[in-house]
C-alpha cells in the first residue's frame, strides 16, 4: 500500500512539473488548432488517413524488426567474445593447480621438519654421543634450519 502511495505521489509530482511545460509548448506551437485541422482533414479523406496510418504502422514494424535483428547479431558477437574467455579460465586453472602444488610442498616440508625435529630430540637425548652422532645432529639441525627459513619466507610472501 505504501509503495502504491509513493508511486502515486511521484507521478503527481512529475505531472505537476511537466504540465505547465507541455501546455506552454502546445500554446507556443498552436497544437490544439493543428490537431483540429488534422481531424477535419481525416474526416474528409478517410481512405488516405487509413493508408497513412497503416503505412506508418508497417514502417514502425519493419524498423523494429531491423533493430531487433541488429541486436541479435550483437548478442551473437557477445557470444563469440564469451568463447574467447576460455584461455583466461585455463590460466586460472593453471594458477589453482600451482597453488595446490605449493600447498602440498609446504605440507611435505612441514612433515619433514617435524620428523627432523623428532630425530634431533632423539639424538640430543643420547647420553654419550659419538663423533658421528654429533655430525648427524649438525646436519639435521642445518636441514631443519633451512626448512624453517623457507617456511617463514613463504609465510611472509603470502
Amino acid at each position: 500500500m505504501a509503495k502504491k502511495k509513493s508511486r502515486l505521489m511521484t507521478a503527481n509530482q512529475i505531472k505537476s512539473w511537466l504540465q505547465p511545460k507541455v501546455s506552454a509548448f502546445g500554446e507556443r506551437h498552436r497544437m490544439a488548432a493543428r490537431i483540429r485541422l488534422a481531424n477535419s482533414w481525416a474526416t474528409r479523406h478517410p481512405k488516405r488517413t487509413f493508408g497513412y496510418v497503416v503505412g506508418t504502422l508497417l514502417m514502425v514494424l519493419f524498423c523494429d524488426i531491423a533493430i531487433a535483428g541488429l541486436r541479435t547479431e550483437n548478442s551473437m558477437d557477445n557470444m563469440s567474445q564469451i568463447a574467447n574467455v576460455e584461455p583466461v579460465f585455463n590460466g586460472f586453472r593453471t594458477i589453482q593447480a600451482n597453488k595446490d602444488n605449493q600447498r602440498k610442498a609446504l605440507l611435505e616440508m612441514t612433515v619433514q621438519g617435524k620428523s627432523l625435529h623428532h630425530e634431533l630430540d632423539s639424538l640430543i637425548a643420547i647420553p654419550r654421543k659419538s663423533h658421528r652422532d654429533s655430525i648427524e645432529i649438525i646436519r639435521r639441525y642445518s636441514r631443519l634450519e633451512n626448512i624453517v627459513k623457507s617456511l617463514k619466507q613463504n609465510e611472509n610472501a603470502q
